[in-house]
């Protein structure tokens, strides 16, 4: 299945989102506008998209929502969607592994310096490696811990205290089997009655948010295939504004500040911030995807290397980027005393340090592509092997 390079682009920009945003939160937690300060920060401006993390990974939900079931949308064969859904845990454990690894490696070798920085810039979150349940040490941090974690603890229990953005690899995983179980009836129906699929969908979504909020989005991602199965298509005035709206509700961040005044009805309802981001940005994300894949003629740099690249730097970049800001870019700022500098350390570090990973990503994808490939042809893994060497 190849891949919708559009949507690299979009996942590779949400992956930037979210370390603009650690980024903030570390070294410049004052124009965050945390608590009553909101109204004095940048979320009162639709430029707040360029940095809001929270909403960047809803766009990463309804991506992957999307995405996982196309195939099977292609082939109607049951066998994609289990093969999908057992590839699952081996495809994102790798590089996740990688990861919580690098990083026990990292509080061994007493490399991490979040606690110091912290002091200067005034961070809670940098204070608490970026919100750790537990503060590891030295002595604490331990490779079979750690091994545990990324292999498997973080995707059943959610534990994410060795690399803190790990927090939705829990809700990626099972958001994923939800979308597996999903699919299948939603495309049934589809094919006999498109009104019957959209209420599935709408069912999905209700069932999902009874059970946490976040997975709504899996749910909601599902929506893209019956309404582009409707056939319209707009104009390239119309995406231009419907794109525009989608980026502004993105820039919501839960707070009826700025120009987002008027969600404070949704104050009024009696949902916390969270929740009301969930409602806003939820709905942006499926009409900022349904508005790249309506382009029928996108354009050429859309299809380029560069978004290629931006595409596969995404997930290694998400991984990697709170180890990073809280060891060099940490030290940086100590070293210099600015928090600017530091800033820009954590983030060059940051795409550096995803380079290898990324390397390793793709081979990984590949080998575990192959391996499902020879169980589902039946194939002896030794033996396949054996030949092709």
């Amino acid at each position: 299945m190849c891949k919708d390079h559009s949507l690299e682009f979009l996942r590779g920009a949400a992956a930037f989102v979210v370390l603009n945003w650690h980024i903030l939160l570390g070294f410049a937690p004052q124009a965050v506008g945390l608590g009553d300060r909101a109204s004095q920060s940048i979320k009162t401006s639709p430029a707040f998209v360029a940095f809001n993390g929270r909403s960047a990974v809803y766009l990463f939900f309804v991506l992957s929502s999307y995405v996982l079931v196309k195939r099977y949308f292609e082939t109607r064969k049951a066998e994609d969607l289990l093969f999908g859904a057992v590839k699952r845990l081996p495809r994102l454990a790798g590089p996740v592994l990688v990861s919580v690894v690098a990083s026990c490696i990292l509080f061994k070798l007493d490399f991490y310096f979040f606690r110091d920085a912290s002091a200067l810039t005034q961070s809670g979150w940098l204070a608490k490696f970026g919100g750790a349940s537990r503060i590891l040490s030295p002595e604490s941090a331990n490779f079979a811990d750690a091994f545990l974690q990324g292999a498997w603890l973080t995707f059943i229990d959610g534990d994410s205290y060795y690399d803190t953005s790990l927090w939705t690899m829990v809700y990626e995983f099972w958001g994923s089997l939800l979308v597996f179980a999903l699919a299948p009836i939603i495309f049934f129906l589809q094919a006999r009655s498109p009104l019957l699929s959209w209420l599935a969908v709408a069912t999905g979504i209700c069932l999902a948010w009874q059970g946490n909020f976040v997975f709504g989005a899996f749910a909601a991602g599902l929506l893209l295939y019956p309404l582009l199965a409707t056939g319209f298509r707009p104009n390239s005035w119309v995406r231009s504004v419907i794109t525009a709206v989608a980026l502004g509700l993105l820039g919501y961040a839960g707070e009826a500040v700025g120009v987002y005044r008027p969600f404070a009805v949704l104050e009024v309802a009696g949902l916390d911030a969270q929740l009301r981001q969930a409602c806003v940005a939820i709905p942006a994300s499926i009409i900022l995807v349904y508005a790249t894949l309506a382009t029928d003629n996108p354009p050429s740099w859309l299809s380029g290397k560069a978004v290629r690249f931006l595409g596969d730097l995404s997930f290694p970049l998400y991984l990697v980027h709170v180890p990073v800001i809280c060891s060099l870019g940490s030290w940086t700022l100590l070293a210099t005393g600015s928090a600017t500098i530091g800033a820009a350390a954590a983030i060059i570090g940051s795409i550096l340090a995803a380079l290898p990973l990324m390397a390793f990503n793709n081979w990984w994808v590949l080998a575990v592509g192959a391996l499902f490939g020879r169980f589902r042809r039946g194939k002896p893994i030794v033996a396949a092997t054996a030949a092709e060497a």
